[in-house]
Order: C-alpha cells, then sequence, then structure tokens
C-alpha cells in the first residue's frame, strides 16, 4: 500500500462523520471516498421513514467499504431521531420504572428494530447522575441520582442491544449530570472534588469498564483533574479512564462541532482529542468543508508522528473486532 493511501485510511478510521440530508450526494459521496471514513452517525435530518433509513444504510454500505459504524442517538424519550413507533423507548427516568422483563423487552424490540434498518451502533445509554428536572442539563435522561440504580439499569440496557447485534455507549465521561450549562452552546463547569467525583459520577465508568464496548467523553471542564482542557481533550482524564479505572474499549468524542469548544479550531480539536488518547472523532453536522477539515488535521498528525499513525491503525482493527463481536451475538 503506498504510504500516502496508508495515512489517508489511518486518518479516515478515526472518523465519524454525517451527512447533511436523507440521502448522499454526489459531492458528498466524492467526499467521503477521499476521507474514507470509517463511521457515519445519522440525524432526523437524514431519516425521513423506517425504510428510507434502511435504504440509506444499504446504498452507503455499497459506496463506501471504509465504513463499519452505522451509529444513531437514540436514547429515548426527548431524544429520539427515529419516527416515533412501538419501539420508541420513554426516558431513561420512566424505563427505570419498569420491571426487569418489561425493561429488557422493551430495550430488545429497539435494538431489533437499528438493526433490522442497518445500524450497529446507538449513542446509549446515559450513565450521568439525575440531580433533578430543574437544576441539571441531563434531568430525565438520567436514569437515577443513585450510582448502584444507574450501573445496575445500564448493564440491562447494554446487555439487551448487545443480544440484537447493536453496540451501545455509554455518556458523558466523567459525568455531565452535576451542571445546568449546555455543552451544545458553552463550555460547562463542574467544581467537585477528583475524590467525590469517584464516589458518584465516576462509579458507572469503574463498574462498566469492561462490558461498555464504547464510551464518549464530555466536553466538560473538571478543574479538580485538568484545569485548562475539557475532559475530551484531556490527556489527564484519558489516563485515568485508561489505565485507573481500566476502560479498554473505544473512547467516542462528542460532538466537536458544540460550541463548548469554540475556543479551538477545527484542527486543533481533532488533533487535541487524538493526542489525548481518543479514538473516534465524531462531527455531526454534515458540512462537508467541517469534515474536510476535521480529516485533514488528522491526517497531518499521523503524518508527523508514526507513534499516532500505528495507534490509528492498532484502533481500527479494535473496531473490526468490536463489532464482529457485537454481530456475532446470539
Amino acid at each position: 500500500m503506498a504510504y500516502l493511501e496508508r495515512l489517508k485510511q489511518a486518518a479516515g478510521s478515526t472518523c465519524i462523520f454525517s451527512l447533511a440530508g436523507p440521502v448522499e450526494s454526489a459531492r458528498e459521496m466524492c467526499l467521503f471516498r477521499e476521507i474514507q471514513p470509517i463511521g457515519v452517525i445519522f440525524f432526523k435530518r437524514n431519516i425521513e421513514s423506517l425504510n428510507s433509513l434502511a435504504s440509506l444504510c444499504g446504498d452507503l454500505r455499497k459506496h463506501h467499504e471504509s465504513l463499519r459504524i452505522f451509529a444513531i442517538d437514540e436514547e429515548g424519550g426527548r431524544v429520539r431521531r427515529l419516527p416515533t413507533g412501538d419501539y420508541s423507548l420513554p426516558s431513561a427516568n420512566e424505563l427505570a420504572s419498569f420491571d426487569e422483563m418489561l425493561f429488557t423487552d422493551r430495550v430488545r424490540r429497539l435494538g431489533r428494530e437499528l438493526r433490522a434498518r442497518g445500524i450497529t451502533v446507538t449513542m446509549a445509554p446515559v450513565v450521568d447522575l439525575r440531580s433533578g428536572e430543574d437544576t441539571s442539563i441531563v434531568g430525565d435522561r438520567a436514569f437515577s441520582d443513585d450510582p448502584a440504580a444507574v450501573i445496575r439499569h445500564a448493564r440491562r440496557y447494554l446487555t439487551a442491544l448487545h443480544a440484537q447485534g447493536v453496540a451501545g455507549v455509554i455518556k458523558h465521561f466523567p459525568g455531565h449530570g452535576a451542571t445546568t450549562v449546555d455543552s451544545h452552546k458553552e463550555l460547562p463547569r463542574i467544581d467537585k472534588r477528583l475524590d467525590d467525583l469517584k464516589e458518584s459520577d465516576l462509579l458507572p465508568y469503574y463498574a462498566l469498564a469492561t462490558e461498555a464496548p464504547f464510551v464518549m467523553a464530555a466536553h466538560i471542564l473538571v478543574p479538580s483533574l485538568d484545569p485548562v482542557l475539557p475532559a475530551s481533550l484531556s490527556p489527564a482524564w484519558m489516563r485515568l479512564l485508561r489505565e485507573e479505572i481500566g476502560f479498554r474499549g473505544l473512547v467516542l468524542s462528542d460532538d466537536l462541532e458544540m460550541h463548548a469548544l469554540d475556543r479551538w479550531t477545527a484542527a486543533e480539536k481533532a488533533r487535541l482529542f487524538l493526542e489525548a488518547g481518543g479514538d473516534l472523532a465524531l462531527v455531526c453536522s454534515g458540512n462537508e468543508e467541517t469534515m474536510q477539515a476535521h480529516w485533514e488535521a488528522i491526517l497531518r498528525a499521523a503524518e508527523e508522528n508514526d507513534e499516532m499513525l500505528r495507534r490509528l491503525e492498532h484502533r481500527a482493527r479494535i473496531v473490526e473486532e468490536t463489532l464482529a463481536a457485537i454481530a456475532a451475538a446470539p
């Protein structure tokens, strides 16, 4: 393989991008063939119906051999991308009130529908701790304010999804529940002591470290560990996740286009995330210039650092193995 092609494949292997509408345009097809992203994520703008989503996934698979992750952000409640149906989940807080059998059945039903339409990864469950509907940006997206309950429900959720061949993503590391600030709009700051976080918000990550295939890193500033960089861009937070917590799966960024990261350019964000130890960069708007800018930054980082290039290639193999294991579930 020519070196330039190797670089392109390595850079693309860390990109999860999106489309502007419900079909892939000719320009998007050319861009994706150049970038070779490993994944695509779908939002309401991409889904006219369940059948159209299945067709879109099928077309993308035919057009782009690089694509391995077909993702959606389908939590339930107020965070849903699919048309409403009997597979739709209520909020996590309501779901937590169901008995175990009904809870499992509802999540499996969603998993079956996702898999039937071509989806391999959903950005759920939320493992943030609920701190009150009026005092937290998370609110009813969280299962509970009790870490033990969150762990129990998240484990059940992941198991039910995986049984249908869909991978779950625990989020938002290191814990979004204590803030009233929306990272879509500005950078939240959480002034909890690290020891307090380890006894509360971080407990689900310790408990699920070997069970969750993916974790999403949040754009939140927690000065008790890193006073400068948000967790998503912070080597200190990535080291804690990997070395102390023992997480061995893949780390996704939250959407790198959120206004929480406005102080950094597209190139800076992509590079900082990867250098911190992240694996998969989410860029969700479907804007072609933005996707190109993030990819080019990753391409340059791999070109300038052989260790980075090897790490990206290694993580691409882990993505393959992770998705193969989920798809093989009974």
